[in-house]
């Protein structure tokens, strides 16, 4: 490993080159041939950040405009494609969690992040080809005129789509839980007092790329797919996600890689593990008055009374007066029966955080506005003098660029005045920020309702309505973003051990993808339910025959009681930030008496 003098000089000389702009890049690209000694740093940055912004802008642009694709060129009803588009963004969100495991536990972030981006690219060519080969999606047919005639996809052609979502999830799985994480190691061996300034230039960087990448996609890419068709429309972001897999490729011998440890969840497991060996021991009165094992110098020897049930997992006595820690009949005799009180504390933050984490799950309605393209579709999206008509899934700029406003006035003017009317110094909690985005949404699914019935009442009447009445639930559900899903984020890295630092970015994934099946079901439920008796879903191909004023109704009613669940979760959990500060794991274990 280099002296982090060197790796100082790196990072300055790497600040020169930035400062050359595109003549440093000759420079760069030679030290990755040449495999330069001094590894990452900022050199390493241009290589990661592009990665991440080619692999948004392709995932973005096909994500947001693909109900269409389905819809048109297989003949799949909205109500079908957008249970099976919940289902693939589910499944999605489910794999960060084995992805950050393999990750931190055995291969390392860069082969699962490199893993990751090949299998998104292989992904995205099964899915160009489904729109290229003629056999490999049904005749074609105006499924706005005639959907009733039009033939239904066979196995053989779902085949290619669902061969694309399994390799675009197992790229998800890779690339969403790491590629954040590897970039902030490339500043591991930078002093400590540097590198906590240079992280937040990073982050300030990661997210804005995430911004521009959407606004692209939203943007060009939607564009190309509506006026060029799909060919051409799923070609660019499948060469987009080649350029992602090949800049971070490029870049391998400038990065820090890090390998993976195992010990990872070792604190929990055994924590778990001893919990359930001595289910049976008996509990003193009073948690003090216990012998407990616990590491060598640690400040914490005694465990908390919260879910005080597993303080027998580090328990050798519950009384002080067996200070050799023998046992007897109501304690644990044997020390390798027992974890320290370190691990148990571990184990119970992290089942702390899981109601809170299970109301969080309504986040996803709000985020996956799927039936927002098909309602634009129906109404007036001509702007200007000239007529241009606005792409449909161009509406979902709107989200992004709300969310990105809020987050950037958050800091610098939102919190300093909230600070002054709560006395918090973060402006808003962590829990008031996940409860504002529980709101927001809620809110969104109103907005889309109140829109969705005026649209359908001046349609049956004969008029049209524009598009940009959509603006409203778009800039809610970016709010509902904004507040949520970065105040989830903040949530569990605070008040979950520094061992799951990585496991607690793929937890935000795993309540996504949470909602996302739950987001199928109703679809399904409210499709068959509504459609009994011969009567007219309310999720029905033809907007104006069916109610998706009633489904979005429906879904903010289902917003309002999960605000009140969520309410009585943070009541429950309490004060945010009174966590124990978890040590180091190490050798030399001992008991207190």
């Amino acid at each position: 490993m280099e002296a982090q003098e060197g790796d100082v000089k790196s990072c300055e000389a790497s600040k020169v080159k930035w400062k050359g702009g595109f003549v440093a890049l000759p420079f760069i690209i030679a030290q990755v041939f040449f495999k330069a000694k001094a590894k990452g740093g900022f050199r390493a940055l241009p290589f990661i950040i592009s990665n991440e912004i080619l692999e948004k802008v392709a995932g973005f642009g096909l994500n947001i405009n693909f109900i269409t694709y389905l819809n048109m060129q297989y003949h799949l009803s909205h109500a079908n494609a957008g249970s099976l588009l919940f289902v693939w963004g589910a499944v999605s969100n489910f794999a960060p969690i084995p992805g950050a495991v393999i990750a931190d536990m055995y291969l390392g972030r860069f082969i699962v992040v490199a893993i990751g981006s090949i299998a998104c690219f292989v992904g995205m060519v099964f899915l160009w080809l489904s729109a290229m080969i003629p056999g490999a999606r049904p005749p074609p047919c105006d499924m706005r005129a005639s959907p009733e005639l039009c033939a239904p996809p066979e196995a053989r052609h779902m085949a290619w789509l669902l061969a694309g979502f399994v390799f675009l999830s197992v790229g998800a799985g890779g690339v969403r839980p790491c590629s954040m994480a590897f970039g902030a190691d490339q500043f591991s061996r930078h002093p400590k007092e540097r590198r906590s300034r240079i992280l937040q230039v990073y982050f300030n960087a990661y997210y804005g790329s995430i911004g521009v990448a959407f606004m692209v996609a939203v943007t060009v890419v939607v564009y190309v797919q509506d006026n060029l068709g799909w060919k051409v429309g799923l070609a660019v972001p499948t060469c987009l996600m080649l350029l992602s897999a090949a800049s971070f490729l490029l870049g391998s011998g400038l990065y820090i890689k890090d390998r993976g440890s195992k010990r990872m969840f070792a604190g929990i497991g055994a924590a778990v593990a001893a919990a359930v060996r001595n289910r049976r021991a008996w509990l003193p009165a009073k948690t003090e008055d216990g012998v407990y094992h616990h590491l060598k110098d640690c400040k914490l020897t005694v465990p908390t009374d919260r879910l005080r049930f597993l303080n027998k997992a580090c328990m050798i006595s519950n009384t002080k007066e067996d200070k050799s820690g023998s046992g007897g009949a109501d304690g644990i005799s044997d020390r390798g029966r027992v974890c320290t009180v370190d691990q148990v504390e571990q184990l119970k933050s992290a089942i702390r955080v899981m109601p809170i984490w299970s109301s969080t799950i309504f986040l996803a309605q709000a985020m996956n506005q799927y039936f927002a393209v098909p309602q634009a579709d129906a109404m007036d999206r001509r702007v200007g003098a000239g007529g241009f008509r606005v792409p449909s899934g161009t509406f979902a700029v709107f989200n992004m660029l709300t969310m990105s406003l809020w987050s950037g006035c958050y800091d610098r003017w939102t919190a300093p005045a909230l600070r002054r009317l709560t006395g918090n110094p973060r402006g808003l909690t962590m829990k008031q920020r996940i409860g504002g985005g529980l709101v927001f949404g809620t809110a969104a699914m109103a907005a889309a309702a109140v829109v969705e019935a005026a649209r359908r009442r001046q349609a049956l009447g004969g008029g049209g309505m524009s598009a940009f009445w959509l603006v409203p639930q778009y800039a809610l559900a970016g709010l509902a973003e904004a507040f949520g899903v970065i105040g989830v984020i903040e949530f569990f890295y605070t008040e979950l051990p520094k061992s799951m630092a990585s496991f607690s970015m793929a937890l935000l994934y795993m309540a996504l993808g949470a909602g996302s099946l739950v987001g199928s079901l109703i679809i399904k439920l409210v499709h068959e339910v509504s459609g009994r008796g011969g009567r007219t879903s309310w999720l029905a191909e033809d907007l104006n025959a069916g109610r998706y004023d009633y489904y979005y109704w429906l879904l903010a009613g289902l917003g309002a009681v999960n605000f009140v669940y969520f309410l009585w979760c943070g009541w429950a959990y309490g004060e945010e930030g009174q966590n124990v500060e978890w040590e180091d794991e190490g050798e030399g274990e001992t008991t207190i008496a």
